[in-house]
C-alpha cells in the first residue's frame, strides 16, 4: 500500500501526516513551538527545532499508523512563507529565523523606496510593500548583521530548510518565492535588477523548482532515523495555502477559502491575468492564484471566545449566534485587530463593533464575528474580480466546522459553500505533491457537506460597507 507522509510546518507548531492513496490521513502527530520576541517589533523561531519536531512528529505518526515506514514512497512539506534564515554549508542556522511576523524592518522599506515605488514593487512582484516580506529581512541583515551574510551558504525560508534537512540540497518552489519582494511574478522567475541592485548573491539564493517535482531522496542518515526505504522520494513542496487550495480542488469556476488565524481567499488562473495586487505563482509553470487576505479571521472568534466565552466549548457559541440570527440582530464587526488589510487598507483601521444597544448579549457579538468575516470574503472576492465568475467556494479551517458559519458565508457571499472530507487540507495537499513526486497521483479531497445560499442578505451587506467607508475611508482622508 503506497503511503506518503505530509510535514506541515505553520507559524506555532509542525504536523507530520500520514497519508494512504484515498488521501485519508492514517497517522498524525503536532507539536507547538514558540515565537522569539527579544524586541518590540521582533519575531524571531529557532530553525533547529522545525527540524527537530520535523523528526518527532514524523515518528509518531508513523508509529501510531502502525505501518512500515519502508512502506512511505514520498514526502513533501507545506510551509509557512517568508520568514528567513541563513545557514551554513552543513544547513545548520547562523542565527534564529526571522519570522513572517516581523516587523523591524521600516527604515529597509524606506531603502527600497528610495529605488522602487510601491506601484512598481506591486507591478513586479505582486505584493503590497510591507515590511513582512523577505527583502527588507535581507537587506536588515546586511545592515545590522553582515557578517552573518558573510558566513551563509544559503538564505533559505522553511520550506527549503527541511528540504535541504531532507536531501542536502537547497530548493524552493515559485510559490514561496513569491514571497520574497525580488521575485519577478509575471515572468516566474528571480528578479534579477532588484537581487543585483540589493547585493544579493544569487549563489546564496536556493534554486527555483516546481512543486511536485522530485528533489531527490532522503539522506541516509534521515533514512535511517525514520526507518525509510533508502530511495524514498522528496519532492517539492509549497506554501501552505497552495497546498491546502490544491487539496481542495481549487479550479477555474472554484475559490478556496481557507479560515484559520488568518483567512486567505484564492482564485485560480490559467494564462495571463490583469490582476497584479495579490497575484501569485501556483504550482505549475503558466498558472497563477489571485489571493485576499483577512489578517485576522479564526483569530476574531477566539477573541470573543476569551472575553465572553472563557472555559466555555466553541459549540456554545454557535447555539447563541444561531439564536442571535434567530431574533435577527444587527451588530456589525469590523476584523481589522491587526490594522490594516485586504483589500483596502484603511490606514486607521482597527477592529470595530457598530451598533451596540443595552440589549446586546454575548450572542450578538459571536454572530456579528461570523458575518464580519463572511462580509469581508465578499469584498475581497469582488475586488479581486471574482463575485460574478465562481460556481462554488471550498471551505476549510476552523470555520468549516462551524455550521452555522459556513451558512452564514454561503449567504452573504451568495454562492455554495462545500467543506471537504478532512481539517487537514495543508498537508492533504503535500501528501498529493509528495505522491506526483514519486510518479503518482491523488485526487483532491471529497467534499463532505455543501450548503447553499438561502436568505437574501444584500441590504445588509450594503449596509455593512456604508457603515465601514464612514468608520474608516472618511478618517483616512
Amino acid at each position: 500500500m503506497p503511503l506518503y507522509l505530509a510535514v506541515d510546518l505553520g507559524t506555532t507548531g509542525c504536523r507530520s501526516i500520514l497519508f494512504n492513496e484515498k488521501l485519508a490521513p492514517i497517522g498524525s502527530s503536532y507539536e507547538e513551538y514558540g515565537l522569539i520576541t527579544p524586541k518590540e517589533n521582533y519575531v524571531e523561531q529557532d530553525a533547529e527545532l522545525w527540524w527537530a519536531l520535523t523528526l518527532k512528529t514524523a515518528k509518531t505518526a508513523i508509529a501510531e499508523a502502525g505501518i512500515d515506514a519502508k512502506e512511505i514512497r514520498g514526502i513533501s512539506i507545506s510551509s509557512q512563507g517568508i520568514t528567513i534564515v541563513p545557514v551554513d554549508r552543513d544547513w545548520k542556522p547562523l542565527c534564529n529565523a526571522i519570522s513572517w511576523l516581523d516587523n523591524r524592518c521600516e527604515a529597509e522599506l524606506e531603502q527600497i523606496r528610495a529605488h522602487y515605488s510601491a506601484e512598481t514593487i506591486t507591478a513586479t512582484t505582486g505584493k503590497p510593500f510591507l515590511p513582512c516580506y523577505t527583502l527588507p529581512k535581507i537587506l536588515w541583515l546586511q545592515n545590522h548583521q553582515p557578517e552573518l551574510i558573510q558566513k551563509a551558504h544559503k538564505l533559505l525560508m522553511p520550506l527549503d530548510f527541511l528540504t535541504a534537512r531532507f536531501t542536502g540540497k537547497a530548493v524552493t518552489d515559485h510559490s514561496m518565492a513569491c514571497g520574497t519582494l525580488f521575485y519577478d511574478v509575471n515572468n516566474q522567475c528571480w528578479w534579477e535588477e532588484a537581487l543585483d541592485l540589493f547585493h544579493i548573491d544569487k549563489n546564496q539564493l536556493p534554486d527555483l523548482g516546481w512543486s511536485g517535482e522530485a528533489v531527490g531522496t532522503v539522506l541516509p542518515e534521515v533514512a535511517a532515523e525514520l526507518g525509510l526505504a533508502p530511495d524514498c522520494v522528496v519532492a517539492l513542496g509549497a506554501q501552505d495555502q497552495k497546498c491546502a487550495a490544491l487539496a481542495a480542488g481549487l479550479d477555474a469556476d472554484t475559490v478556496t477559502v481557507s479560515l484559520g488565524t488568518a483567512g486567505a481567499i484564492s482564485q485560480l488562473h490559467s494564462g495571463e491575468t490583469s490582476a497584479q495586487r495579490g497575484k501569485c505563482s501556483y504550482i505549475a509553470p503558466g498558472a497563477w492564484v489571485t489571493e485576499g487576505v483577512i489578517n485576522t479571521a479564526g483569530t476574531c472568534l477566539r477573541y470573543i471566545r476569551d472575553l465572553l466565552y472563557k472555559g466555555e466549548p466553541y459549540r456554545l457559541i454557535d447555539e447563541e449566534a444561531e439564536q442571535a440570527l434567530a431574533e435577527g440582530r444587527e451588530l456589525f464587526f469590523y476584523p481589522y485587530l491587526s490594522g490594516p488589510s485586504d483589500p483596502d487598507h484603511y490606514a486607521s483601521s482597527t477592529g470595530a463593533f457598530y451598533g451596540i444597544n443595552i440589549g446586546t448579549k454575548r450572542g450578538d457579538y459571536a454572530l456579528a464575528v461570523m458575518e464580519g468575516i463572511a462580509f469581508q470574503i465578499r469584498i475581497i472576492l469582488e475586488a479581486m474580480n471574482s463575485y460574478d465568475s465562481i460556481r462554488d467556494m471550498v471551505v476549510f479551517g476552523g470555520a468549516a466546522k462551524s455550521d452555522i458559519w459556513c451558512r452564514i458565508i454561503a449567504d452573504i457571499v451568495g454562492v455554495p459553500v462545500c467543506v471537504p472530507s478532512t481539517a487537514e487540507a495543508a498537508g492533504a495537499g503535500a501528501a498529493m505533491l509528495a505522491a506526483k513526486g514519486a510518479g503518482e497521483s491523488l485526487a483532491p479531497l471529497q467534499i463532505a457537506k455543501t450548503y447553499q445560499p438561502m436568505a437574501d442578505t444584500e441590504a445588509k451587506y450594503a449596509r455593512y460597507r456604508a457603515i465601514e467607508k464612514k468608520l474608516f475611508a472618511e478618517e483616512t482622508k
